[in-house]
């Protein structure tokens, strides 16, 4: 049975007591809590009837506090993950799950879109929905709209930007962290990535007269795999001092990446300033556009001319996709015939 109460000079609450629920909302209108009431008890007549309270009272900005304590720890990309939902409370963050639909989300989207690239744009959609998903599936909070569908965007950014070795030489002379020219040098040795640069520990190299290589324990697609590495890259882990937290280098993520552009934009500010003292034009594509990942696709680049069979360049880069791997051959019809005899 329904009961109304005007709360207030401006407001009447309507509650409903039938079959065991009890449910109430606030209206402006009596009018309306009234139709709300009338809806409510056929739902429960019906037994289709879902009580939406939470939803309605819990905030997204909520969700992500119980999220941060629940699911965060136990992702291996945390600090990015760690980022995103910032983005989203902010845009986000005081709306109730209850109003989250699929136009919602959508309209996020194409507004982050302003600032960011699709694929970036498409993580940030994934983490709002994988928020979703725990409030319905683990917090068992009754969505009137569901979990949101949405298709990913289509991604074309495969960078193939190459870094030339007098790129390399400006950066490691103009960077304030030692540590850092040394993990460029390593970075370009073995292909590997900033995340398997950070986490390499002692015990995950293995050099011995025969054999050379490091356990990569925490890759993209989160196997764990043996990549093999040159006399070069071995000389510079034999080179390093030991720590005591048994780590290779104590740069870590997103601090790599940051001593990176510090020391790019340093060395390209010195570079203009020459350009500008001899009075020639600088060179627009010289350290412009340049971040520490190019470093992966350079590596990789070189290791192709070296390593000119597919499979076992995937056993050093770790690509378990060949066809990630063509981009890296481009092979003449002249060598393909030389070849074919």
């Amino acid at each position: 049975m329904a009961s109304f109460t005007k709360r207030g000079e401006y407001q009447w609450q309507a509650q409903v007591r039938r079959k065991g629920v009890n449910v109430s909302k606030n209206f402006l209108y009596k009018e309306d809590a009234e139709a709300w009431a009338r809806k409510v008890e056929r739902e429960i007549d019906r037994g289709t009837f879902i009580n939406t309270d939470e939803a309605e009272r819990k905030t997204l900005g909520d969700l992500i506090d119980d999220y941060e304590k629940d699911v965060l720890p136990t992702i291996r990309a945390q600090s990015q993950e760690k980022s995103r939902l910032r983005q989203i409370r902010e845009g986000l963050g005081k709306k109730s799950l209850a109003s989250i639909t699929t136009a919602v989300v959508l309209k996020y989207r194409n507004t982050r879109l302003e600032k960011l690239k699709p694929n970036s744009a498409n993580r940030e959609i994934t983490t709002l929905l994988r928020l979703i998903s725990y409030a319905y599936h683990d917090c068992k909070i009754h969505l009137p709209h569901g979990v949101p569908e949405v298709k990913k965007l289509p991604v074309d950014d495969a960078r193939d930007r190459r870094v030339s070795d007098e790129e390399i030489r400006a950066i490691c002379e103009h960077t304030e962290s030692q540590e850092l020219a040394i993990i460029v040098r390593f970075a370009l040795e073995t292909g590997f990535r900033r995340s398997q640069i950070s986490n390499l520990k002692r015990e995950h190299v293995f050099i011995r007269p025969d054999d050379r290589y490091c356990r990569l324990v925490q890759t993209k697609n989160g196997t764990t795999f043996n990549a093999a590495i040159n006399s070069a890259a071995a000389k510079i882990i034999e080179g390093l001092p030991a720590r005591v937290d048994r780590f290779l280098f104590g740069l870590k993520g997103e601090s790599i990446s940051q001593a990176f552009d510090r020391a790019r934009d340093r060395a390209r500010k010195e570079y203009e300033k020459e350009c500008n003292a001899k009075g020639i034009k600088p060179d627009e594509r010289y350290l412009v556009d340049l971040h520490f990942h190019d470093l992966r696709h350079e590596a990789i680049s070189r290791l192709a001319q070296r390593v000119p069979n597919v499979i076992e360049l995937s056993r050093i880069t770790g690509h378990r996709d060949l066809k990630m791997l063509d981009r890296y051959y481009q092979i003449s019809t002249r060598e393909l015939v030389r070849k074919l005899g």
